[in-house]
């Protein structure tokens, strides 16, 4: 039998939550409200299944330092591996946003005594899209919960909460792990080479938990060179991409089943489309002069293409927005349209800034090699020999430059200044006049 993934022995490189977490059960101060904060793929959601285990295992287990863990085999443990324990209550956005019909319903269940296990747990992720309405009812709850109910909120930062929910909680911090760390674990459990697991975990822009995810397909891609051919295979991945959720969506057979989806579109991964984006921006941070009229035919091409796999993916919802005008009210009509437009807008404006932090890496990695930092600490090393080629080409003050230009354009894409004209002005900077 496969181990249980939902265990505390099975959490990587995050010894400080879950040292916090094993004491606070083994004291038995259980907090009725934890919030757990770090950036995405820290394995805030698996440590949160990994606690709720514990709280509901039948057998835990110790080890020689008397650390308690959930057994991984029993009823309740199993259960939980599986997403169909009672007890054990995920709430996840409907749409864009975690609604207050949402927590109207969890305050329902709260109330009830646990049917099977010691507790009613709430996970709550990602907290950050509580809206005003559903964050107030929230509070309301954890005012008058049970003693047998425990909330864990998942979130970026603590400022994505309410003061009043914040004051309430235990915060449970997440730190990403270093990238030397990162990268021997990653040869450590998928038989990498050193190279292969710097490749892989650079592609994910260093997040540990995608890089273990995409380790599992990763395989040797052909890598486009230079930037004429990079850029044109970046724009044919996002067309492929968009075509094959579009495909995924007309499956569906719920507004429901969409609005889940299109939540989820930003942690979805498509990985030829991540080595093909890689590669542009390691043109791009080569490149020593491009043609004047690249910047503004590249911007312009990209988000044409951007809008069009919007409007495909947009498309494939028609059929079930049709269907549901038969049974539901124009006013949930025109708010679930809307939910699904603002889902896909999210992605599109993602799609841009992860282009945007991409070509960040690569200049604060130029940045470390430049000030002589210990190559370990470059996000990139599997092309260290280009990080060090431009650093002493570009100098320390143009990085710089590079950089504070670059987290201001990031800045002002948050901002929803014109995505165009933030990209034309990126590539201008970077590129250059050709010579």
């Amino acid at each position: 039998m496969p181990e249980n993934s939902c265990r505390f022995s099975r959490i990587l490189l995050q010894e400080l939550p879950v040292k916090h977490l094993v004491r606070s059960f083994a004291r038995g101060r259980i907090a009725q409200t934890y919030l757990f904060t770090g950036n995405a793929s820290t394995g805030r959601m698996l440590t949160a299944l990994a606690f709720a285990a514990l709280l509901q295992c039948q057998n835990p287990v110790f080890d020689d330092l008397e650390n308690p863990d959930s057994c991984g085999r029993c009823d309740s443990c199993l259960r939980i591996a599986a997403g169909s324990h009672p007890d054990v209550n995920i709430i996840s956005p409907d749409g864009y946003e975690i609604r207050i019909n949402q927590v109207r319903a969890m305050q329902e269940v709260a109330s009830l005594k646990p049917g099977v296990g010691r507790w009613q747990v709430f996970i709550i992720d990602p907290a950050d899209r509580l809206n005003v309405s559903s964050a107030n009812s929230l509070l309301k709850i954890l005012e008058e919960a049970p003693s047998h109910a425990v909330f864990i909120l998942i979130a970026r930062d603590t400022g994505a909460v309410l003061p009043t929910v914040l004051s309430r909680s235990e915060i449970v911090r997440f730190a990403s792990p270093s990238h030397q760390a990162a990268r021997e674990t990653i040869m450590r459990f998928s038989g990498f080479t050193a190279e292969q697991a710097a490749s892989c975990y650079a592609l994910t822009e260093g997040r540990f938990g995608q890089a273990l995810q995409i380790a599992k397909e990763f395989h040797e891609l052909m890598i486009p060179e230079g930037i004429r051919n990079s850029h044109s295979e970046y724009l044919i991945q996002l067309e492929t991409m968009s075509q094959l959720r579009h495909e995924e969506f007309a499956s569906l057979k719920t507004l429901d089943e969409a609005l889940k989806m299109a939540g989820k579109m930003d942690q979805q991964s498509f990985l030829p489309l991540r080595v093909a984006r890689k590669a542009f921006c390691r043109s791009l941070f080569m490149t020593a002069g491009l043609p004047a009229a690249f910047a503004l035919m590249f911007s312009s091409l990209f988000i044409e293409h951007l809008e069009k796999a919007s409007s495909l993916m947009k498309k494939s919802f028609e059929p079930l927005l049709s269907d549901a005008k038969r049974s539901y009210p124009a006013a949930m009509i025109k708010e679930i349209d809307s939910q699904l437009s603002s889902a896909l807008d999210n992605w599109s404006a993602g799609q841009i800034e992860e282009l945007l932090l991409c070509l960040l890496n690569w200049y604060a990695d130029a940045m470390l090699s430049a000030s002589k930092a210990d190559e370990t600490l470059l996000l990139n090393l599997d092309r260290k020999e280009d990080i060090m080629t431009v650093a002493q080409v570009d100098g320390m003050d143009l990085l710089r430059a590079r950089i504070e230009m670059l987290e201001h354009s990031v800045g002002l894409l948050r901002r929803y200044v014109q995505p165009a004209l933030i990209l034309e002005n990126v590539i201008t900077q970077i590129g250059g006049p050709e010579a």
